[in-house]
């Protein structure tokens, strides 16, 4: 629908709302498209290599993945009203930030506290961070997406996570 505003025609806010609807459910064809074929996309910015220094290395490594490329922070923890993420709760869980787009059972409510990975094993998450399957308990529910990482990486995370 259009109106006039001043002799220029300007589009409804429902035109809008759809366009922007249909934006993101193509995004999201595309996240679930390059996932599930089982090849691994690249991540913007490359891992930095775990250092010589053994677990040091490997939790500054997991502190860099769950920052800067998987950002694991950004769902898992808490914001003020501003938005901020508290950084003195990160990773204790929060309120899920990304509407389900309608209603679906498999759509969480609130993001879990994975802070110390609490009533996880290291096996359990190193394979749900490499397959995106859990083995023994029921998937994690949408929007979180079925990673994808390397051993090593997924070493890394969970080496970070224990010592939240």
């Amino acid at each position: 629908m259009r109106m006039q505003i001043s002799g220029m025609p300007v589009l409804n806010m429902s035109v809008w709302r759809r366009a922007a609807m249909a934006a993101g459910a193509l995004m999201w064809c595309a996240i679930v498209v390059n996932a599930s074929d089982g090849t691994r996309v690249p991540a913007q910015t490359p891992a930095k290599p775990a250092s010589a220094a053994g677990s040091e290395g490997l939790v500054a490594r997991g502190d860099y993945l769950t920052h800067h490329v998987a950002m694991c922070v950004e769902c898992h923890s808490p914001r003020d009203e501003r938005g901020n993420i508290l950084s003195h709760e990160e990773f204790t869980g929060a309120p899920v930030l990304v509407n389900q787009p309608y209603w679906r059972p498999d759509w969480a409510q609130r993001e879990p506290n994975i802070a110390g990975l609490p009533g996880f094993t290291d096996d359990q998450i190193i394979t749900l961070l490499m397959t995106g399957k859990a083995t023994d308990r029921d998937p994690p529910k949408r929007p979180m997406p079925p990673f994808r990482m390397t051993r090593e990486d997924a070493e890394a995370v969970v080496a970070y996570l224990r010592t939240k």
